[in-house]
């Protein structure tokens, strides 16, 4: 295989080239898959809601805000609105202030009709009168704020969809009002699906740049530092195509992928051409003898990040599989990759990387300064402080999810979201149905109503809410109820899925209690059931990897369980550590973060594990063990330094995402490569000195 690789390393490249060029023009225009619509649509284990009286997948919330309360010519403005969207023929329902069953008491079968318009001062002073006097969910206490609720017909298409969005924030914009929020599935859809291309360029352009200005900085070589570059963009642009090619279109979730790949290629070429002080006679023996003393390490340290995204292929739920499985040949193609351009970098002498010679003294400075910290009494009340931060972490583990998790609150999308959950309800859709028996009485509905309003639930569609005495309800009336389902539609503000959960547990013991037999639906519910369940799922799958590669090293080490020790404990303390860390603050685990930790597990693992192979080289070369533990940390070590350097400059523009789980995954990563470094080249040592 090394000798294939090394005699026809210039053919495989030009095959890598094409197989680029053709991922070019297979990317020119990507199909983004939207997660949160897809992963109820792949559950398995929660019927989806059947499309009955709201669809939420094509609702809009539309918000409308004023400086000063609202003047008769604003109310004529947004009334005119009102009729519009009324006559609009693609629009299944349009609810608002001016069509409130509960402020006009309209018949609730043709919500659209007995309602006077106002035309007038008189009418004006009227209908304000009626808000006064009658609560309306569509209008705020303060008069300034309004709101709409409009359901698409269904199966119109993006282009509609993103022309009928554009229409109507065009609609809003001539009333003259200081803000307009509109939000909803569809919107938030399109939202993401338009930033998450320009922050894939962004994100990968800027990265590019950083790790080009930091390999100089440590190579002082643009040959190499092009190469190096070049087969990080190689791998990302290929594993992507593959992505379009079997499955139609890139998930969303798959945008944390090049920060993998760069994570991965990095970290093994810095590894590749570390000067280890041994000369070969020819290039060949020399790519043999790295290959096979470095190379093969290389190599576990990338299947052991793969077998981390490779547990992800066993989820039920399609994007967390096809993440998983991406990801995983991502990192095999890179490898591939890497072992060509290695070979062509020994071939055209840009293997010797020296660089400025200051700083190289200064590495190996520190690396001494690691050495005797060790040694000394002061490394004990650091362990001290690592151990509290991560027995903090387990304490307060905790899962949890906002629908708005991955978006930060800077953005536009949070900010409007922010908007209906302070004002009017919130946004996430849950549906109460109630199952139709002889023995059911009207009152215990009424009463499981109130019961869900005073949780603070707001309900757009009921049955029952307009009515407030039962005899104003006729036979005839009550069998045409009969008739339909009863459902009760609400809303409720982005809590988090535990106390959703909790509270929808009330309802229904309430619901048994009244002798009502109740199912809880929408996609708000589905989101807080799913959500939790898949963040389990994930970190179950990473438990499973952290097994498979103590199982894989006991295989190695032909079943020495000593090493279960020397690869367990310094690839999950830093974990916990930054968890204990990250949780003096209010984080928890959610769908935006539960994957960081698989690309944090790789990191640890690439690090320890070139340590104790770059030892195990040593002791069977004749080197006493404190020998051999010192040259480990002075050679292997100097990589590992630049290697994490490298890996926390290219992060750098994650942070500054519009997306949760890119700005999280550049701090988590940032965080736990210092707190892994720090373990690795003062504590690793330790352990391997005493159990080994």
């Amino acid at each position: 295989m090394i000798k294939f690789v090394w005699k026809h390393k210039y053919k495989l490249l030009s095959l890598i080239v094409l197989c680029f060029i053709f991922s070019i023009f297979t990317l020119k225009n990507p199909k983004i898959f939207y997660d949160s619509e897809r992963i109820l649509q792949y559950a398995d284990d929660v019927e989806i809601e059947q499309e009955v009286n709201i669809n939420s997948s094509n609702l809009f919330l539309v918000g409308v805000e004023f400086d000063k309360n609202i003047q008769f010519n604003d109310l004529i403005k947004l009334q005119s609105v009102h009729y519009e969207l009324l006559k609009d023929e693609n629009i299944a329902l349009s609810q608002s202030v001016f069509n409130d069953i509960s402020l006009f008491n309209l018949n609730f079968f043709l919500p659209f009709g007995n309602n006077k318009k106002i035309q007038n001062k008189k009418d004006f002073d009227d209908f304000i009168e009626k808000i006064k006097k009658k609560e309306s969910l569509f209008i705020s206490k303060d008069q300034k704020k309004l709101f709409y609720i409009i359901e698409l017909k269904s199966d119109l298409g993006e282009d509609f969809n993103k022309n009928f969005i554009t229409n109507l924030e065009y609609k809003f914009n001539k009333l003259g009002a200081s803000s307009i929020y509109i939000t909803g599935q569809v919107k938030a859809e399109l939202y993401i699906k338009d930033k998450v291309i320009k922050e894939l360029l962004y994100i990968t352009f800027f990265s590019a740049l950083l790790c080009c200005l930091i390999l100089w900085f440590f190579s002082r070589n643009i040959k190499f530092v092009s190469i190096v570059i070049t087969s990080v963009l190689f791998s990302i642009t290929i594993s992507f195509m593959i992505s379009q090619l079997l499955f139609g279109g890139i998930e969303l979730v798959m945008i944390i992928m090049p920060a993998i790949l760069f994570i991965v290629c990095i970290s093994d070429f810095m590894h590749l051409v570390n000067d280890n002080g041994d000369t070969k006679k020819s290039k060949l023996e020399y790519f043999k003898y790295q290959i096979n003393n470095i190379g093969k390490p290389v190599a576990l340290t990338s299947i052991t990040t793969a077998i981390g995204f490779l547990s992800f292929c066993f989820s039920n739920v399609l994007p967390i599989s096809r993440l998983g499985m991406i990801t995983t040949i991502g990192i095999l193609i890179s490898l591939f990759v890497i072992l060509v351009t290695y070979a062509i970098c020994i071939d055209l002498n840009l293997h010797i990387i020296k660089g400025k010679k200051a700083l190289n003294n200064k590495i190996d400075n520190l690396i001494s300064g690691f050495i005797n910290f060790q040694n000394s009494k002061k490394s004990i009340p650091l362990i001290l402080l690592m151990s509290f931060l991560c027995l903090f972490g387990i304490n307060y583990f905790e899962i949890n999810n906002h629908v708005n998790d991955e978006f930060n609150k800077s953005s536009d999308l949070y900010k409007e979201m922010q908007f209906f959950d302070k004002n009017f309800g919130g946004y996430k859709q849950v549906s109460f149905n109630i199952e139709i028996k002889d023995d059911l009485k009207l009152d215990s509905i009424i009463t499981l109503e109130n019961e869900i309003k005073s949780m603070g639930f707001t309900i757009d569609y009921s049955l029952f809410g307009s009515f407030k005495d039962l005899k104003s309800i006729n036979k005839n009336y009550l069998q045409e109820i009969e008739e339909k389902q009863i459902s009760i539609k609400s809303r409720m503000p982005d809590i988090g899925s535990k106390k959703s959960l909790i509270l929808i547990d009330e309802i229904k013991e309430i619901a048994r209690g009244l002798n009502i037999k109740m199912q809880v639906k929408g996609n708000g519910y589905l989101f807080d059931k799913l959500s939790d369940k898949i963040t389990l799922e994930i970190l179950f799958g990473l438990m499973i990897a952290i097994l498979t590669i103590c199982l894989l090293f006991l295989i190695i080490s032909n079943f020495n369980f000593k090493y279960l020790l020397i690869i367990l404990i310094p690839n999950t303390f830093p974990i916990f550590v930054c968890v204990g860390l990250m949780s003096l603050g209010s984080f928890y685990f959610s769908l935006s973060n539960a994957f960081i930790f698989a690309i944090i597990f790789g990191l640890i693992v690439d690090d320890s594990i070139h340590i104790i192979t770059s030892y195990r080289f040593n002791i069977l070369r004749g080197i006493n063990k404190k020998e051999a533990i010192d040259k480990s940390l002075r050679i292997t070590g100097k990589a590992v330094i630049k290697t994490t350097m490298i890996i926390i400059v290219t992060l750098i523009p994650l942070l500054f995402s519009e997306f949760n789980s890119i700005s999280q995954l550049g701090l988590l990563t940032i965080v736990s490569a210092i707190i892994a470094i720090v373990f690795d080249l003062i504590y690793l040592p330790k352990l391997i000195r005493y159990f080994l």
